[in-house]
C-alpha cells in the first residue's frame, strides 16, 4: 500500500508539472524566434559590438544567457502570478504572452519583406499574434509543435556562441604572440589618429592645404613631411585601424582584438617603451601592455544591455518610429549618448557639458593631451584614435555645438544617401567639423611644443578612411563614383629634430605607416608585413585598393580631382562663409537683407519649427554654447523639392529645400543658419519660398509657427 501511494504522488506530481513545463517550453521557443533569435543573428555577424567596448567571455556568456532564458522565465512567473488568482487568468494570461511574442515576431518577419507602412506593420503583427495564441489555444497539433520548437533556443545559443565570430572572444587565442623586436634607436613617438577625414576636404583650388579654413593643418605641413597621395586599404574603421597598426592588409573574418592581431604596433613596442594609449573602436593593445582602467562589471553589462535594447528596437520599430532611436551605425557602443537625449522634451534649455558630448570623445582628447609629458631615459608612445571629425557632424569651427534632439543628419538610411541636397548639408556639416578639428590640431602642436616632444619625437597624424556625400551613392562603401572621396586621406609625418616639412607626392598606402615607424626607430619586424616605409625610395604602387574595390591609381585620381573640384563648386575656399549655409541654386541669397529682395505676396503654406528650435528661436541665452542649427520642422502646402530660404532677424540665413521623409513620408525641411545669425534673445524667423531665375528670383513668404 505505501510503495502504491508513493506511485500515485509521483504521478500526481507528475502531472502537476506536466502543465507548467509545457506553458515555459512554448513560451521560450516563441521568445527565442522572437527575441534570441534575432538579436543573435545580427550580432553575432557584428562581433564588433562586444570587441570595441571590451566585453568579456563572461559579459558576453551571461548576455546569451539572458536573452535566451530570462524572458520566458519572467513571462512564466508573472503567469504564475496569474494562476493563483485562478486556473482561467494564469491561461489567459499564457496566450496573451504568446500572442505578444508572435506579434513581436510578426513585425519583424514583415519588415524583412518588404513592408515599410506603420498602420499596416502594426495591422499585420497584431494578426500574426493573434493567430498564433488562437492556435495554440484551439489547435492540439499547433501547442504541440510550438512545444517541441523549445529546442529551438539552446541551437540559437549555441549557433551563436560556437559558430559566430563572436565565439573568438569567447574562446579568445590562448596562443596568440607577439613577436619581440630590438628597438636600435628608441625615439619618442606620438601618434595621433583622426577618423572619416578625406584629403579633398583640406584641399583648395591648387590642390594645398586650405590655410583659411584650416590654418593649423595649413602650419602642420609647413613642419612635416605631408603624404597627400595616401589611401586607406579599408572604408571600415574595425578593418582600417588593424591594418594600418600592423601593416597588413585585411584578412577576412578578423576582429579588431589582440587576439586577431597579436602582432601590432603596441606589441613591437610595448617591451621598450611607456604605452600611453587611447583606442576607439579597436581593442589591440593587450592588458598587459596598455594598464588601462577597466569598468566595473556593473558598468560594462549596463551599457551592453542598453544598448542590445537600443538594437532590437531598431529590428522590432516601424520605419517611422524607427527615425526617432538613437543611431546605431555611428560607432560601435554608447548608443545615443549624446545631448540629443538631454535636451529632448526640455522646458529649460539645460547645461551641456560639451568636453564629454557624444560618447566622450572631446574628453578623450583633452585627457590624452594632458597626460602628454617631456621626454624621458624611457621613451613613449603616445596613440590616439579619437572619432572627429567623425559623425554625428555637430561642432561649429569655433567649439559651439548644434542643438539638436536627433545628432543623425537626415537624408541618409544606413549607408546610402537617397537626397542629393541633404547630402550635401551633411557635407557642410562635416565641412564644419573639420575645421574644428583644425582647432584641435593647433592644440596638439602646442601641447607637444610645451613638453619638448615636438623636437625630439617621431609625431604621426593621420587618418582611418574618408567619407563622401552624394545622393543615390554610398558613404562609406567604394564606388566607382565616390572612391575620390574614400580612399584619399591625409598622412603628416614630423621626423625627430627635423622642422622643414615638405609635400611627398608619391603614392603610398595605410599600411606603410608601421613599416615607416620601424625604419625610423631602426626595429626590424619580425613578421610578414604588405607595405613599406613612406621614406623609401622607389615609385607607389599604380592601384587603389580600398576593401575588395580595385582601381588603377590614376583613375582614382581622377575621381579625386572631380571630386575636389565639385566640393569647391559648392563650397568655396578660404573662408567659411554663406556658402556653408545653403544648397541648390538659389545661394547667392544668403547674407542679403529681406528688405532689398523681390517679393511676391504670401501662401497659404506653413513652416512648423520642431520643439526645440522654437524654445531656442524664442530665447536664446547670452553666449550660448547649443545653436539651434539646423533648423528643422514640419511643411504644409509645399512639394519635395521646393526651394525655402530662411531669414533670420531680417536678413536671409539659409536655403535648403523641401524634403519627404524617406521613413515617416513626413513632408519636413532642414536649414542650416551659421551661428553668426542668431543674437541673444528672441529671433524672428521668416521662410520664403523662393521661384523663378536664380539672378532674379521671386520670394513668397510662408506662415510660420513655433511648437509648444
Amino acid at each position: 500500500m505505501a510503495v502504491a501511494g508513493v506511485q500515485l504522488s509521483r504521478v500526481a506530481w507528475g502531472s502537476r508539472l506536466r502543465l507548467p513545463a509545457t506553458r515555459g517550453a512554448q513560451l521560450l521557443a516563441a521568445s527565442g524566434f522572437a527575441l534570441a533569435q534575432p538579436l543573435f543573428d545580427l550580432l553575432g555577424k557584428n562581433a564588433e559590438f562586444f570587441a570595441a567596448r571590451g566585453s568579456t567571455p563572461g559579459d558576453i556568456v551571461l548576455f546569451a544567457l539572458v536573452v535566451t532564458f530570462v524572458p520566458a522565465l519572467v513571462l512564466l512567473a508573472a503567469e504564475f502570478v496569474a494562476a493563483a488568482v485562478s486556473s482561467t487568468a494564469g491561461y489567459a494570461f499564457h496566450l496573451a504572452s504568446l500572442a505578444f511574442l508572435g506579434a513581436v515576431f510578426g513585425v519583424q518577419a514583415l519588415k524583412r519583406s518588404g513592408v515599410d507602412g506603420t498602420t499596416t506593420l502594426i495591422l499585420g503583427s497584431v494578426l500574426i499574434g493573434a493567430a498564433v495564441a488562437l492556435a495554440v489555444w484551439r489547435i492540439g497539433p499547433a501547442r504541440s509543435f510550438l512545444t517541441i520548437l523549445a529546442a529551438a533556443p539552446f541551437v540559437f545559443l549555441g549557433i551563436f556562441l560556437f559558430n559566430t565570430p563572436v565565439e573568438r572572444l569567447v574562446f579568445p587565442n590562448a596562443q596568440a604572440r607577439a613577436a619581440a623586436a630590438y628597438v636600435r634607436h628608441p625615439t619618442p613617438v606620438v601618434f595621433l589618429l583622426l577618423d572619416e577625414f578625406p584629403t579633398i576636404t583640406l584641399e583648395d583650388e591648387k590642390g594645398d592645404i586650405d590655410a583659411g579654413r584650416f590654418p593649423n593643418f595649413a602650419r602642420l605641413a609647413k613642419s612635416t613631411l605631408w603624404f597627400r597621395n595616401m589611401t586607406t586599404v579599408s572604408s571600415t574603421t574595425t578593418v582600417a585601424v588593424p591594418a594600418l597598426l600592423t601593416g597588413q592588409l585585411p584578412k577576412k573574418g578578423t576582429l579588431p582584438v589582440y587576439q586577431d592581431h597579436p602582432n601590432n604596433l603596441f606589441t613591437l613596442l610595448g617591451r621598450r617603451y611607456r604605452l600611453h594609449v587611447t583606442e576607439t573602436q579597436t581593442a589591440l593593445c593587450p592588458p598587459k601592455l596598455c594598464k588601462r582602467k577597466k569598468p566595473s562589471a556593473q558598468s560594462r553589462l549596463s551599457s551592453l544591455y542598453s544598448d542590445a535594447r537600443t538594437v532590437y528596437l531598431h529590428l522590432i520599430a516601424p520605419p517611422e518610429l524607427e527615425a526617432r532611436l538613437p543611431a546605431i551605425d555611428e560607432s560601435w557602443s554608447h548608443f545615443g549618448a549624446d545631448t540629443g537625449n538631454q535636451l529632448e522634451g526640455r522646458v529649460e534649455l539645460p547645461k551641456v557639458n560639451l568636453k564629454t558630448f557624444y560618447i566622450g570623445r572631446l574628453h578623450d582628447f583633452n585627457t590624452w593631451l594632458r597626460k602628454l609629458r617631456p621626454p624621458v631615459a624611457t621613451p613613449s608612445l603616445d596613440y590616439l584614435h579619437v572619432l572627429f571629425p567623425h559623425g554625428p557632424w555637430l561642432y561649429f569651427p569655433d567649439g559651439r555645438v548644434r542643438a539638436v534632439t536627433v545628432p543623425r543628419a537626415p537624408g541618409r538610411t544606413e549607408e546610402q544617401w537617397w537626397n542629393e541636397s541633404l547630402a550635401e548639408q551633411a557635407w557642410q556639416r562635416h565641412l564644419l567639423q573639420a575645421g574644428f578639428a583644425d582647432r584641435l590640431i593647433g592644440r596638439f602642436v602646442e601641447r607637444l611644443r610645451k613638453t619638448g616632444l615636438w623636437d625630439k619625437a617621431l609625431v604621426v597624424v593621420t587618418v582611418d578612411e574618408g567619407d563622401s556625400f552624394r545622393g543615390g551613392d554610398s558613404r562609406r562603401d567604394p564606388t566607382k563614383t565616390n572612391l575620390g572621396d574614400i580612399a584619399f586621406i591625409p598622412l603628416f609625418v614630423k621626423l625627430p629634430g627635423k622642422e622643414n616639412g615638405g609635400v611627398v607626392e608619391r603614392h603610398v598606402t595605410s599600411v606603410d605607416i608601421l613599416p615607416t615607424i620601424a625604419s625610423v626607430l631602426g626595429v626590424k619586424i619580425k613578421w610578414r608585413v604588405d607595405g613599406r616605409s613612406v621614406l623609401a625610395p622607389g615609385a607607389g604602387s599604380r592601384t587603389v585598393r580600398v576593401g575588395k574595390f580595385l582601381s588603377s591609381y590614376r583613375t582614382a585620381q581622377s575621381l579625386r580631382q572631380r571630386a575636389r573640384e565639385r566640393k569647391l563648386r559648392l563650397f568655396g575656399s578660404g573662408s567659411w562663409g554663406p556658402k556653408l549655409s545653403a544648397t541648390g541654386r538659389y545661394r547667392e541669397l544668403v547674407g542679403k537683407q529681406v528688405s532689398s529682395l523681390a517679393r511676391a505676396g504670401t501662401l497659404s503654406a506653413r513652416a512648423t519649427v520642431d520643439g526645440l528650435g522654437s524654445r531656442l528661436l524664442r530665447k536664446l541665452p547670452k553666449r550660448s554654447q547649443l545653436i539651434p542649427s539646423p533648423l528643422a520642422g514640419t511643411i504644409s502646402g509645399l512639394r519635395p523639392g521646393d526651394t525655402l530660404a530662411f531669414a533670420l532677424n531680417g536678413r536671409i540665413a539659409a536655403v535648403s529645400q523641401v524634403y519627404r521623409e524617406r521613413d515617416t513620408g513626413a513632408i519636413r525641411f532642414s536649414a542650416l543658419p551659421p551661428a553668426s545669425a542668431f543674437v541673444p534673445g528672441r529671433n524672428r524667423l521668416r521662410v520664403f519660398i523662393v521661384t523663378g531665375p536664380s539672378i532674379t528670383p521671386a520670394l513668397k513668404e510662408l506662415r510660420v509657427s513655433l511648437s509648444r
